[in-house]
């Protein structure tokens, strides 16, 4: 299997916390900020802040990547330390709700901010984290998650799985319908799914699916099968092989190449929604941006669109999952990707729930009745100053280690974040499956930092060039790391403000992905193939976007993808293959995010977990808006 993927978390709120996209996680957005954060405490005076450059169009050429020191050879590095019992625990959930008796002034609406333009929010394409909240409000796939974070019948009533692990046959709920009344049934979710696997889609997250039979031959048709959109007939051939069968109206059946004991998880996902055909192939290529073709089968339905400025879902009645549907009525929600108005916009009311964004933080603090309506916790999510491998000077393995090294994480997050983080040198967050508490290489170094572009022969008067996704507060914060990096290594770093929907839009594929930028990965699923295998396999979603594969790497998670959840070998081969990352780091991990987030108190019973699509979507059914 040849996986790559993206993903989510209650990154909703993140997005305008942090104001780094976040894949599959990923969503951009970018809020305004005063010059108050202070300088980097090892910067010269001479040098502050980074020259801040004109929004410029993203490179044309891809690859992306950070390494390991010298001292640390991938061949030296093989071996991970033994697993902790607390990284075998998936994140609970945690009660959000604030006190008080207050009134909601909108009624049983549920008013959020959903920050930047998305890009796309067709099911079988997205990727990133603004994306899919779209999706998972306005669908439901074959499971769903529930605040335990374990994969549970959702439009499927049940399943089966082999006694060899490669068939998976679900029962549909009876007689379910679309929200516009139209029959729901196993012939939709085979369309979903052979879309997802359709070249012509060309979705970021295909290879998920690559464990099903006929996927990965069917997706890379053009790329590697030397087809073109003229051969319909062996098009068709490679469809009607792909391994998704609806065996009659209320039973579909996914076959394997080979066993994937985290396979519900990935039913749980956006990837299967059972997107109806005829509105697909009615709408042509932006069919989902019109909430007339936007038709699903989840707990709300898109009804208003104003793009770049509003979105308006309505609770959908045919909603076929009893035990977790909506008291409240509809979902408003604003589209301000600036952190200073959406804050505002939640202290004068007009929003219910809103991220904390550092600099607002002590503002909240100092007032009672905002630090009674606080929420703090963990989050699912990994932020990484990531390269372009095949690009110079990054096609080097010493500069993109020197990069790692010259990062002073504790700075970043005392600093900007302000506390907003938690410092980390390997991927997956403290918590998760696969956390490993005793890495310590790429740590902040200036000097060997130095040494190590001594040894590349690095031309150091030549500009390098840091894109991020545009708006006041985050060019502050990305002066900030550029004067981190200009001071300790004496590089020249040229800012690039982009659009953030621009932003986002680079990375959908590999050759526009620019040479030097800071994205965040937030988990699909507690399972450290969902971060390893999907995310950093050759092809996977950030490999791909960087130009980076490793056979050996490859080999590890492939091995640990077959293997039963409770086999002891499978952790030690993650282990094993997260540690080689580091040592050859293709990207310089910086920091796990830390979710703060306001509640009004009309707003009752929400349960959240770091995977929240949207604030509390597994717990809907809890959720109440104080209206009288």
């Amino acid at each position: 299997m040849n996986p790559r993927s993206r993903r989510t978390s209650f990154a909703s709120l993140l997005l305008l916390a942090l104001l780094v996209p976040i894949l599959a996680a990923c969503g951009g957005s970018t809020p305004q900020t005063t010059a108050t954060t202070a300088a980097p405490t090892t910067a010269a005076s001479a040098a502050t802040t980074a020259p801040a450059a004109e929004a410029t169009a993203a490179p044309t050429e891809a690859s992306a990547a950070t390494e390991a020191p010298a001292a640390t050879e991938a061949s030296a590095a093989t071996e991970a330390p033994a697993a902790t019992e607390a990284a075998t625990e998936a994140p609970a959930a945690t009660e959000a709700s604030a006190g008080g008796g207050d009134v909601s002034p909108a009624g049983n609406i549920l008013r959020v901010n959903f920050g930047t333009e998305p890009d796309t929010i067709d099911p079988q394409k997205a990727s990133f984290v603004n994306e899919i909240e779209f999706i998972m409000l306005n669908y439901l796939p074959l499971m769903t998650f529930n605040t335990d974070l374990k994969p549970v019948p959702g439009a499927a009533e049940s399943f089966q799985e082999s006694a060899d692990g490669l068939t998976f046959t679900f029962k549909l709920r009876p007689n379910m319908k679309y929200s516009d009344g139209e029959p729901l049934t196993a012939k939709n979710f085979e369309y979903g799914w052979k879309r997802l696997c359709d070249p012509n889609t060309a979705g970021d997250y295909a290879s998920i699916a690559y464990a099903v039979v006929g996927c990965q031959d069917y997706f890379e048709a053009f790329s590697t099968g030397g087809l073109t959109t003229t051969d319909e007939a062996k098009l068709q051939a490679l469809r009607d092989k792909v391994g998704v069968k609806a065996l009659d109206d209320n039973t579909f059946e996914i076959k394997l190449l080979e066993p994937a004991p985290y396979f519900l998880n990935v039913a749980a996902l956006w990837v299967g929604a059972p997107t109806r055909q005829d509105l697909v192939e009615s709408g042509g290529d932006n069919w989902w941006s019109d909430p007339a073709n936007y038709i699903g089968n989840g707990p709300f339905q898109l009804k208003e669109w104003e793009h770049q400025s509003r979105v308006r879902f309505e609770r959908n009645d045919n909603y076929a999952l009893e035990s977790n549907k909506p008291k409240f009525e509809a979902i408003e929600a604003a589209m301000i990707n600036d952190s200073t108005v959406s804050f505002e916009a939640y202290k004068s009311g007009e929003l219910d729930i809103a991220g904390i964004a550092p600099e607002d933080l002590a503002t909240v603090d100092a007032d009672p009745e905002l630090k009674a309506q606080k929420f703090e916790g963990p989050g699912s999510c990994t932020f990484y100053l990531g390269f372009s491998v095949k690009v110079p000077p990054f096609d080097k393995k010493e500069v993109r280690q020197a990069f790692s090294m010259a990062i002073d994480r504790d700075a970043y997050i005392r600093d900007v974040l302000k506390g907003a983080g938690l410092k980390t040198l390997s991927f997956i967050p403290k918590g998760y499956p696969g956390y490993d508490p005793n890495e310590k290489r790429l740590d902040f170094d200036p000097a060997g930092a130095k040494k190590l572009l001594q040894t590349a022969g690095v031309d150091l008067s030549k500009e390098i060039k840091l894109t991020y996704s545009s708006s006041p507060r985050n060019k502050t914060r990305y002066e900030y790391f550029a004067a981190m990096l200009q001071n300790n290594l004496g590089v020249k770093i040229t800012l690039d403000p982009v659009d953030p929907t621009v932003y986002t839009s680079l990375f959908k594929e590999g050759a526009t992905t620019p040479p030097m930028f800071i994205l965040g990965w937030c988990a699909d699923y507690p399972d450290p193939q969902d971060w390893l295998s999907l995310v950093f396999h050759t092809d996977g979603v950030t490999a791909g976007r960087v130009g980076w594969s490793n056979k050996d790497f490859d080999a590890l998670v492939e091995k640990a993808d077959k293997l039963k959840l409770d086999d002891p070998e499978r952790p030690k081969l993650y282990e094993q293959a997260q540690q080689l990352l580091v040592a050859e780091a293709p990207v310089a991990f910086m920091y796990n995010d830390v979710t703060r987030s306001l509640f009004k108190p009309w707003v009752k019973g929400m349960k959240l977990t770091p995977l929240d699509y949207f604030p509390g979507i597994f717990s809907l059914s809890t959720i109440e808006i104080v209206t009288q």
